[in-house]
């Protein structure tokens, strides 16, 4: 029994390294915008809620922005197939609540703010 050539050795390695790639390049970019999502997600959840502590409770500006972020986290819970995700969601509800006292408890949105820089 021959072993080969080097090139019948290099092109059997190439083609398995070709159904490698083929195989596995969707599950890492899968798991790549998921991550993205979650990034984009989180940055958005702090920035509204930073923007709902800076503007005076209850007027225009306010109301979109308790909205978006409203809408934002249904949106996200609904559409999310990442458990990754959840602990994401859950964070944002709590902020929600708080930002919706008449006096926000900054000691809560504080504490959650940093628990959601940890979901990053």
């Amino acid at each position: 029994m021959e072993l080969g050539t080097w090139s019948d050795w290099f092109e059997a390695v190439s083609e398995l390294l070709a159904v490698v790639v083929a195989l596995f390049l969707p599950v890492f970019q899968e798991r790549k915008r998921k991550r993205e999502t979650r990034l984009r997600v989180n940055q958005n959840i702090r920035r509204l809620t930073l923007d709902l502590l800076a503007n005076p409770q209850r007027d225009m500006q306010w109301k979109t922005d308790f909205h978006s972020l409203q809408t934002l986290l249904r949106l996200y819970s609904s559409l999310m197939t990442d458990e990754l995700g959840e602990p994401i969601v859950a964070i944002g509800e709590k902020l929600l609540m708080a930002v919706e006292q008449k006096v926000p408890d900054q000691q809560t949105i504080d504490h959650q703010l940093a628990a959601l820089a940890k979901c990053e």
